[in-house]
């Protein structure tokens, strides 16, 4: 829909959008589709040397868009300050689009928004050809950058919108629709750029905007980005964000790659929300027959998980000898806030060597110093980028491995102390997750008897004597996964 949209504003451009030009002499007045329907601008132009206006006129009627641009460019050198500059610069921009020439259709429109920085088309056409660039620029830091453009853009369109000109002959209705089509392109290049950011309130808004003008309803480059700023924003809005996933994932019918990546990005947060796949085929032909969330929709949500405070025992029950519990267990019990349970373990652990690297699972370095590393050393905990190791060295590194390198080889240090650490923000300390009830409302749960306050966000394990080992003389590592396939997730 915004493509064509783009591609009227620049026909209308081509039929003389703005104003009507005339020559000095009323003979060469300009009539017709060339200069637009008089009787409904209220201004009119005059180009009053017939030099010029021969000139003008000769260069907006080749009908070759090539030979078209061409001539513009000869007419804009040779009368740099033509009253109708703006004009032939709106014509010329619509002479290389259709000349498929994009980078001399972006110049022209650059050249357009310093004679008018107010000027609908150019605006238009350049947020929707700048946010397309970056949504093909591969390397992530470039492509932000290129999305601020586009939403710079946007920001100016927004602007001038409700004042844009009336193109010629153009009923309300349609000047109308006119208006509502440049705001999606503009609110769609903010929603993107906001999205980029991680502003999802901002994505949200101007996103759920661009959508709600029912020509851009079936755009799956807003419906989609619209989802996943509802999803992972903190707190998710789960139902509008699964309803509008569920629409992308209708949309990218005719694109079954991207239809199949789209619905297991829609289902892993509907799994988070429900529990499970059971349902989600009703949400997918609820969203197949409305474009916006019909009256009554609801998902049911899965029962609040146990705390990590509740869950450590069902770890200790399941593991009843601690000496065998895997490694990743370990930290979970620690990091509980149950103390019984904790102490249990730190019991076995404390003094005791324990290996955090080797060959087969390397730690992930998130600081470093000579005398200290701070460790990811379980799987959740790298993935997270997320240190739960502080190895403190027996003697200074001569090499200091770099932040966010894999810790390589065999390294191992003495159990000292711990420290339980609190949720992150994004979790509810209470229930172990941010699930979101059907209402919006965080839904709380108190913690269980012998549960230590504000914690079950992980721990951090101080490690003294820290060393590399020699290959010969390395311990058996522990088991790095986990002996319970249950845990409590954040939803």
């Amino acid at each position: 829909m915004k493509k064509l949209l783009v591609m009227s504003l620049l026909a209308f451009a081509a039929h003389g959008f703005a104003h009507p030009i005339q020559a000095s002499a009323p003979a060469q007045t300009t009539t017709g589709q060339a200069a637009g329907d008089q009787a409904a601008q209220p201004q009119q132009k005059t180009i009053k040397d017939p030099a010029e206006y021969n000139a003008y006129m000769s260069a907006i009627s080749a009908n070759d868009p090539s030979a078209k641009a061409q001539a513009l460019e000869a007419f804009l050198q040779q009368y740099p300050n033509t009253v109708v500059k703006e004009e032939s610069l709106e014509q010329l921009m619509a002479a290389y689009q259709a000349a498929n020439n994009a980078a001399k259709m972006q110049d022209a429109g650059n050249r357009l928004l310093q004679v008018n920085p107010a000027n609908i088309r150019a605006l238009a056409l350049l947020t929707f050809v700048t946010r397309s660039q970056a949504a093909a620029q591969p390397n992530p830091q470039q492509a932000a950058q290129i999305y601020a453009q586009a939403a710079q853009y946007a920001q100016r369109g927004l602007q001038t919108a409700d004042t844009m000109p009336r193109p010629a002959g153009v009923s309300d209705a349609d000047y109308k629709k006119l208006q509502d089509g440049v705001r999606t392109i503009f609110n769609g290049a903010i929603g993107m750029e906001a999205l980029q950011r991680k502003d999802y309130a901002t994505a949200q808004k101007a996103l759920a905007a661009a959508v709600a003008v029912p020509e851009d309803a079936n755009n799956l480059q807003d419906v989609y980005p619209l989802a996943t700023a509802y999803l992972q924003a903190n707190p998710p809005e789960y139902l509008s964000g699964l309803f509008y996933a569920a629409r992308a994932v209708d949309l990218a019918a005719n694109n079954p790659q991207a239809q199949q990546q789209i619905n297991k990005f829609a289902q892993y947060y509907y799994k988070k929300y429900h529990g499970s796949t059971d349902g989600w085929d009703q949400v997918l032909q609820a969203a197949q027959n409305a474009p916006t969330p019909p009256q009554g929709f609801s998902i049911t949500p899965a029962p609040p998980p146990p705390t990590p405070c509740e869950f450590a025992d069902t770890i200790m029950k399941q593991n009843p000898d601690v000496s065998q519990m895997a490694y990743g267990d370990w930290l979970f019990v620690l990091g509980s806030g149950n103390q019984k349970d904790a102490e249990a373990v730190w019991t076995f652990l404390n003094g005791k060597g324990i290996p955090v690297s080797s060959p087969e699972h390397a730690a992930l370095v998130i600081s470093s110093t000579p005398d200290e590393l701070q460790l990811a050393t379980t799987d959740d905990d790298i993935q997270e980028k997320k240190a739960d190791v502080t190895l403190k060295m027996a003697k200074p590194l001569t090499k200091v491995p770099q932040p966010g390198a894999q810790l390589t080889g065999h390294w191992v240090g003495k159990a000292t102390s711990y420290a339980a650490l609190p949720p992150a923000p994004a979790q509810n300390a209470a229930a172990g997750g941010d699930q979101q009830p059907a209402s919006g409302a965080t839904e709380q749960k108190p913690q269980p008897a012998g549960c230590l306050p504000n914690t079950g966000g992980g721990v951090m394990l101080t490690l003294t004597e820290g060393a590399q080992q020699e290959a010969t003389k390395k311990p058996a590592p522990p088991r790095r996964g986990t002996t319970t396939k249950r845990r409590p997730t954040a939803r």
